[in-house]
Formats: C-alpha cells, sequence, structure tokens
C-alpha cells in the first residue's frame, strides 16, 4: 500500500499530542515537556525525507522512541528527578466547569497520576501509550518491541494495579 507523502504541519497535527505525552510521561514537568517537544519536531524537520514517507505506525513508533529519549537526554542533563505540581489538563481547563468540578477533577487527575506513578514501569508504559499517546496495541507492540499478546497482558495487568492503588487510596475505579 503507497502511502501518501506528509508534509510538516500533518505530521505535527497528527502526532504532537503522542510527542508531548511520550515526553511528559518521563519528565513530569510541563515546561521542560513543551522544550522537548519542540526539540522532537525540529528533528522531524531535518528528517522529513523520511518522516514524510513513513507509515503511519513506524511513524508513530519512530516520533515515540525519538520524544522518549529526548526526554531521557534531558532528564539526564538536569541531573535529578524533575517533578511538577501542576495537575495535567491544568492548561486547558473547562471553563463552564464549577470550581467545585474542577478540584474534584483535579483530584482525581492527581489521584490516577499518583497510582501510575506508583506502579511498575513495565506496566506503566503500555498504559500510557495507550491512553495518553492515543497509541494502538500494534503501534505499543512495535514501539516496544514484544507481541501483542504481550502488551494486552502488560495492560490488562497495569489496570488491576492502577485498580489496586486507587482503591487502596478510597477512590473507586471501575
Amino acid at each position: 500500500m503507497h502511502m501518501p507523502e506528509r508534509d510538516f504541519d500533518s505530521i505535527y497535527n497528527d502526532y504532537s499530542r503522542l510527542v508531548y505525552w511520550a515526553a511528559y510521561r518521563v519528565l513530569s514537568d510541563r515546561e521542560l515537556t513543551e522544550d522537548v517537544t519542540q526539540n522532537v519536531f525540529i528533528t522531524v524537520l531535518k528528517n522529513m525525507d523520511t518522516a514524510a514517507k513513513l507509515p503511519d505506525a513506524q511513524l508513530k513508533g519512530w516520533l515515540y522512541r525519538v520524544s522518549t529519549n529526548a526526554a531521557l537526554d534531558m532528564k539526564r542533563r538536569m541531573g535529578h528527578e524533575v517533578l511538577s505540581d501542576e495537575p495535567v489538563g491544568a492548561e486547558v481547563a473547562d471553563n463552564s466547569a464549577t470550581p467545585e468540578d474542577e478540584v474534584l477533577r483535579s483530584q482525581a487527575a492527581e489521584a490516577v497520576r499518583g497510582a501510575l506513578a506508583a506502579i511498575d514501569e513495565t506496566y506503566r508504559e503500555p498504559l500510557m501509550m495507550y491512553y495518553y499517546s492515543d497509541m494502538s496495541i500494534t503501534e505499543i507492540s512495535e514501539a516496544l518491541s514484544v507481541s501483542e499478546g504481550t502488551v494486552k497482558s502488560r495492560m490488562s495487568r497495569g489496570r488491576k494495579l492502577l485498580a489496586k492503588h486507587l482503591r487502596a487510596k478510597g477512590i473507586d475505579y471501575e
């Protein structure tokens, strides 16, 4: 199957969320993640000849790896673990929600982030890729170099661990 070549704008529009969340998963800091995201798209621009011709699954896997590696490099340069107190999504809060709704949503997001941080990377990574980077099971399988069955198994176990951590915090998770 021949894929039409993409331009930079279409790649950015289609994959900027994936790049952002892949980097955020490593850094947990909005400003640093934005810097990494910008650097990744500079890399895309420098490699447009190749990127424009890749099939979607390969492009997603490549972008995920480049984003994760760039974030890890930044983390190493920083010399320490970088954590943020700012809730994910705070910069795009729904203005129509009541302050009470915002507090509840923020607390729920914080609880989920805490629970995700508490589970092993083996189970956390595929969940983050699936829910935050909108990657399919096949794409996650390719990016992690494991079988689709392994991805499904890790996601199932990760969800159970996540639910256990949330229940331990008094949050009913179905």
